[in-house]
């Protein structure tokens, strides 16, 4: 298998990977912490951290705040939150092995250039096979084409994921107005 198909490959598993269900955000982990209660009982509870951004008007850097609560461990959203984590640390792991091939790529086409420029022997002063230039500009070659559909197509996944979210909060907010002006309507009568 050639690197591009085995890099039009990984894209899928990518693809699988988000077809899944939701991916975590970079930057993101489960935190714990601990609540004693009257008896001596501690009990768990989980919740989703993201770092947060240095603050640079202030000296004080933020190392985390909380994004979501989850609960206990076996809540259902502790479990959501754990397979998002797994499934973006999975794209991230292929993600290093498609830079690693499209570095491995490059190196072999800059060996073949190399080498054509190394087997056209000078005989006589002359060389005995033209020597060909490179296009002026840069050409992208197939596997990079297909590197960007693939993008095209994580980005347009995204883009409708992003669509649905935003469409779920406007109905949301919607029926919190609604609720807003029954509750007006109930308290003036």
């Amino acid at each position: 298998m050639d690197i591009a198909a085995r890099i039009a490959a990984l894209y899928q598993q990518i693809e699988q990977i988000f077809s899944e269900g939701e991916v975590a955000a970079p930057n993101t982990w489960i935190s714990s912490f601990v609540v004693p209660k009257p008896g001596g009982k501690h009990y768990t509870y989980y919740r989703l951290m993201e770092a947060a951004p240095k603050s640079r008007s202030s000296g004080k850097k933020k190392a985390a705040k909380m994004k979501r609560y989850l609960g206990v461990r076996k809540s259902p959203k502790y479990k959501r939150a754990q397979a998002a984590i797994a499934r973006r640390n999975q794209i991230q792991i292929i993600t290093r092995r498609i830079k690693q091939l499209e570095l491995l790529a490059l190196k072999e086409e800059e060996q073949k250039a190399t080498a054509t420029s190394a087997h056209s022997a000078v005989s006589g002063g002359y060389p005995t096979e033209f020597i060909t230039q490179p296009p002026l500009t840069n050409q992208p070659t197939v596997w990079q084409w297909q590197q960007l559909q693939q993008e095209l197509s994580r980005l347009k996944e995204y883009t409708q994921q992003l669509v649905e979210a935003l469409n779920q909060e406007r109905r949301f907010r919607e029926a919190m107005i609604q609720e807003i002006i029954r509750l007006k309507a109930a308290v003036g009568r």
